[in-house]
């Protein structure tokens, strides 16, 4: 702590006559308390206690008060019972300052209030909350006690056997759950503006009448205050004086020493200069090598031994000849083998080209021949339909086989040659992969992404959801996607951390892989949300490390999921096009709806069918750019026609509809692209079509989606509309047979219906706005695995 701090940790305004706003001013420490701040807000109360009107507030966004600053502690200097007691006495003078001022004191409280920042808030007279506030009393579990006069206070509040739940758990309360018991006097979108517009409302009213008032009801209700804040101290000193409290602050300081940045941490600068994924590796095995990285099927593999592994994979291809620019296709499962392949393919400056393993046919024909590989590695399992495809020569195809028996198996490439140690010379535009996409380009096609590409997003996301070095990352999506590689993979490569893989995502086995892997953060799609949710409550909902999950979109039960298993849900807005240019920020409230502001460097447009700006408010086509050079695709490989259309006028159209607010929060409307979100896949309702059309009784088949069976602010699912031949008795459950053999599973309809005709637009488009969203026969896709 610095000089400059102490003079500067709170701020006094003045906004309007009669109102005075405090701040508290120590936003990188979420506003905590130290000795500094306490004196501080102490002696700014008791300078401005002749105001009509104060406000109390924290500054930015995400904190109104995080309670004690840990890292000083309250007794700084000598550690002593006295040192201590000087800092108690100053909390509960924020208290008597407050609750017996004549003046009226409202707490604007933006995200976090956590023990002594709670207890100041609700020793106010009004708490505006945003609808990110959350408080919590942790006093307990830290060995300590409260002492601003809350345990005579919250009982009044909330009552006496809901303070003793809230007080002795320490459990959170968020904004909802907090107006409900009476701790919030009401929610706003922006508790500050609201907190002013409050303030002038008041200033308006007769004076003596308002503060007369005001301490008749402190009086009537708390006239025993100061005996309880004696109480409270003495309660506290003892507490201090146990080894409890002790044990409290080492466990914290061990946690804290865990995500602070020392000789052997990738600290931020030091993040901020690696730009290829190479170099991310390299720095990452010298700082920790025996820490484990990639965690998957029970096992562990540290950083080293997953170096030791692309190094020899990395000398079996090259020496089949792949080399800068080369481009290797992978049609695998999630595995470690396949994580192995992405790093050791780019450390020869070649192109990874994972695909979705659940391709098939047509599809899968097209995917493989517009990615061009020089060679192949895929699951045995998967070998067949690769091959019937008959576009990569036997010769180019190497096997990951359970027993790695084989000239071309997996296992017998990284036997073969040398192995490779230092990375061939790449640049940030390198590319490293190509990544497929179904969203917003008809049929699925290849987005160009470099190396650095990769680190933005994972930089994003370790800024916006504070991720720390002691992190576990678990992603149970497959890795063709952005989720498995972009955010989990390279958060935990840049962090020293983990990232835990699951083969895929299951309902029923979904919180036992979170607890095997002793996860910490998650990633969601839609309906997986849903899924989980819809499982039967039990005992364990709350056994787990989990403190946050991010993903899209955010179920209008998000409240409830986070009150049934105790931990913050955020989101976002991403495709693999634009990377993640609009995030919520942990602890920064947003309005319902809404997918967070901007990143900084990303600009957004919202314009209408002929290209013109709308105003706020009103929804129309996302445009998106960015003025940083990687942080998008490159284009789309092999075909320039769509890259220019996607970047016309140098902005990224992404295909789909959304508004902004007037204070620049993103709201995603829908797509105005012929695709269909499904179970976390963007489906393409042309492929879809197409892979019917190659029924023998099939005319004309039309996908679109419908709502889901799991409910409103999840996702969709898949109906087929199908015009038979003349003459033609196939039925639904024959076409749904059909098809759960020759297409993807995520392909596979929800619903079919069969229809005497399909109109069609003027322009001879299937008109899919006249398709019934209810009748015919639905399926149960889990019978398709």
């Amino acid at each position: 702590m610095n000089n400059h701090e102490s003079e500067s940790v709170v701020l006094i305004e003045h906004p309007i006559p009669s109102v005075v706003r405090i701040t508290l001013n120590r936003p990188k420490s979420l506003n905590a308390l130290n000795v500094p701040l306490l004196r501080s807000l102490v002696e700014a109360l008791r300078n401005n206690a002749s105001a009509r009107i104060i406000i109390l507030e924290g500054q930015g966004d995400r904190s109104f008060c995080a309670g004690e600053d840990l890292k000083q502690t309250l007794a700084p200097e000598t550690g002593s019972a006295e040192e201590l007691k000087q800092a108690f006495d100053q909390l509960q003078d924020i208290t008597r300052l407050t609750s017996s001022s004549q003046s009226i004191v409202i707490a604007a409280v933006q995200g976090f209030a956590i023990g002594g920042g709670a207890e100041i808030a609700l020793a106010v007279d009004f708490v505006i909350g945003g609808p990110g506030a959350k408080f919590r009393f942790p006093e307990v579990s830290l060995g300590h006690a409260v002492t601003g006069g809350i345990s005579l206070r919250l009982p009044h509040m909330v009552g006496l056997l809901k303070a003793k739940e809230l007080l002795l758990t320490g459990r959170w309360v968020d904004a909802d759950e907090a107006l409900k018991l009476g701790l919030l006097t009401e929610i706003n979108h922006d508790p500050k503006v609201r907190a002013l517009e409050l303030a002038r409302q008041l200033s308006e009213l007769p004076s003596i009448s308002l503060s007369s008032s005001k301490t008749s009801l402190e009086r009537t209700l708390f006239d025993n205050m100061e005996s309880c804040l004696q109480d409270e101290v003495n309660v506290a000193s003892h507490c201090f004086a146990q080894s409890d409290a002790a044990l409290g602050y080492a466990n914290f300081a061990a946690r804290k020493a865990a995500t602070t940045p020392s000789g052997h941490e990738t600290n931020a600068a030091e993040m901020g200069r690696i730009r290829d994924l190479n170099t991310a590796l390299c720095n990452s095995v010298s700082n920790f090598p025996g820490r484990p990285f990639f965690r998957f099927g029970g096992q562990d593999v540290t950083f080293q031994q997953f170096d030791t592994a692309v190094g020899a994979l990395a000398g079996g291809l090259r020496k089949l000849g792949i080399a800068s620019g080369d481009r290797v296709l992978v049609m695998m499962r999630n595995s470690v083998e396949m994580a192995y392949s992405w790093m050791a393919v780019n450390r020869l400056g070649a192109i990874w080209v994972p695909i979705n393993p659940e391709l098939k046919s047509v599809t899968l024909k097209g995917v493989i021949t517009s990615a061009q590989p020089k060679l192949a590695i895929v699951d045995e399992a998967l070998l067949p339909e690769l091959q019937q495809t008959g576009v990569v020569d036997d010769a180019c195809v190497f096997v990951n086989k359970p027993d790695g028996t084989g000239p071309q198996s997996f296992s017998n490439l990284m036997k073969q040659a040398t192995s490779v140690t230092e990375p061939v010379s790449v640049t940030p535009a390198t590319t490293s992969a190509f990544l497929y996409t179904s969203g917003t380009t008809g049929k699925s096609k290849p987005c160009v992404l470099s190396h650095e590409y990769f680190l933005l997003q994972a930089k994003a996301l370790i800024e916006s959801c504070e991720l720390r070095d002691n992190d576990v990352l678990y992603c149970p999506f497959p890795m063709f996607h952005l989720d498995a590689t972009a955010l989990t993979m390279i958060p935990a490569l840049l962090l020293g951390a983990i990232a835990a893989v699951s083969v895929r995502f299951s309902a029923s086995k979904f919180w036992d892989e979170i607890r095997a892997t002793r996860a910490t953060v998650y990633n969601y799609m839609g309906a997986t949300l849903a899924i989980t949710y819809k499982q039967q409550p039990n005992e364990r909902d709350r056994d787990h490390n989990v403190r946050l999950a991010w993903g899209v979109p955010l179920p209008n039960f998000a409240q409830e999921y986070e009150q049934r298993f105790g931990h913050s849900l955020i989101t976002l807005y991403g495709s693999v096009e634009s990377g993640i240019p609009v995030f919520q920020r942990l602890g920064v409230p947003s309005p319902p709806g809404s997918c967070g502001r901007a990143r900084k460097g990303y600009q957004l447009r919202i314009i209408n069918d002929l290209g013109d700006e709308v105003p706020v408010n009103t929804p129309g086509h996302l445009l998106i750019r960015s003025d940083h050079p990687n942080a998008m695709l490159k284009e789309y490989f092999g075909d320039p026609t769509y890259t220019a259309s996607a970047f016309k006028s140098l902005w990224l159209h992404t295909g789909d509809l959304a508004k902004v607010d007037e204070y620049g929060n993103m709201y995603f409307v829908g797509r105005d692209k012929d695709v269909v979100r499904r179970r976390g896949e963007n489906v393409n309702a042309s492929e879809v079509e197409d892979e019917f059309f190659c029924h023998p009784d099939v005319v004309v088949a039309a996908a679109y989606g419908v709502p889901s069976q799991l409910g409103p602010g999840t996702e969709d699912d898949l109906k087929l509309a199908v015009q038979l031949r003349p003459g033609s008795t196939v039925t639904e459950e024959e076409l749904w047979q059909w098809s759960v053999t020759r297409v993807a599973r995520f392909q596979v309809p929800s619903v079919i219906e069969i229809v005497q005709d399909i109109k069609r637009t003027p322009t001879g488009k299937l008109d899919k706005a006249t398709m019934p969203l209810v009748g015919g026969k639905r399926f149960d896709i889990r019978l398709s695995i």
